[in-house]
């Protein structure tokens, strides 16, 4: 196995041919853990065993691979780059093996990671446990937010399986699938002292804005996109108020003065519970289309093929279960 030259080391980021996968599994654990009896416990195996491994591994590779420090066991920058290239190959070794086996979803373990922010959580989230429940049940999930600019990142690394977003631009090393069409609208109160059922561009810019952007999550694309939109015109918005859910933005605005952007379908279902006009952006506007991405390594894995193809079916339902303007668009 040949592992590329890392971008930060001199020495060819090779392995040579005696070692063996067993002594890599050590290496990424060592790693992983930053102390070898917790090494050596996740492994199954005895604290002088994995010393000697580590020894030996620190002959191999002419490097100490694990140094002290007053805060413990550090690993060095080239055990870093050394084992997360390893790493890669384990997964894609383990993705190998699980593509040849059966898969059945009623008896099914996986434990799935998905990113997005909390607006496609709601839209696909329940949906998403319906069909679990009821054909996987013994499938795990976590949803988390995220920075969508380190979506790669998060799929790279391991920190989630899939990422349900609309991303500008995309790693070569993703697979992504359109899931869901999006377009964008701005609310403003049933009450609303001078928007009364059209917006101008001059009114748009003029009241301010509840916009979707806080800790922990700082940027939207869909965000993103207004401010372009508007600096190409030479205009800016005024914001009053940043928010971490997209959520909280309708009852905020069927309260105030406070304008917002957001997705044509948060903003029909919050109007049919809040006094909201729903209104075309005065400006030109990219659609924001869902798509979900995953890792290279994913893509034969029979679990995660069909839980995209879980995700598409929901998708589909979605749109034909969509507000009768969604339908009509």
């Amino acid at each position: 196995m040949v592992i590329a030259r890392g971008s930060r080391h001199n020495r060819a980021m090779s392995v040579p041919r005696h070692v063996n996968l067993q002594l890599l599994c050590y290496l990424d654990a060592l790693v992983a853990e930053r102390h070898v009896t917790r090494a050596a416990d996740k492994l199954g195996i005895g604290q002088p065993a994995m010393s000697a491994a580590l020894a030996r591994l620190r002959e191999i590779f002419k490097d100490p691979l694990l140094v002290k420090t007053r805060t413990g066991m550090e690993p060095t920058p080239y055990a870093v780059e050394l084992a997360g290239r390893v790493h890669e190959a384990i997964d894609l070794m383990d993705v190998a093996a699980r593509a040849n086996r059966s898969f059945d979803p009623s008896t099914a373990t996986e434990h799935f990671r998905i990113v997005s922010s909390d607006g496609v959580a709601m839209l696909f989230l329940p949906g998403l446990m319906v069909k679990a429940r009821a054909i996987a049940p013994n499938m795990r999930f976590t949803y988390s937010t995220g920075d969508m600019r380190r979506a790669g990142e998060y799929l790279r690394d391991g920190e989630a399986e899939l990422v349900i977003a609309n991303l500008r631009e995309v790693p070569q090393e993703l697979h992504q699938s359109p899931l869901y069409p999006q377009r964008m609208r701005c609310i403003a109160s049933a009450s609303h002292p001078a928007i009364r059922g059209s917006l101008s561009v001059e009114q748009f810019v003029a009241f301010p804005h509840v916009v979707f952007g806080a800790p922990p999550v700082t940027f939207t694309s869909m965000e993103a996109m207004v401010e372009a939109a508007l600096a190409r015109a030479g205009l800016s918005r005024k914001v009053a108020l940043r928010v971490p859910s997209i959520t909280l933005s309708p009852p905020i605005v069927a309260a105030t003065d406070l304008l917002a952007v957001v997705p044509e379908r948060v903003a029909l279902e919050s109007a049919a519970a809040l006094s909201l006009q729903v209104l075309p952006v005065p400006f030109e506007l990219e659609p924001v289309d869902l798509s979900m991405f995953w890792h290279a390594r994913w893509h034969r894995d029979p679990a995660h093929v069909w839980l995209r193809n879980a995700m598409r079916a929901l998708s589909a339902e979605l749109q034909v279960g969509a507000p009768a303007a969604l339908r009509r668009a």
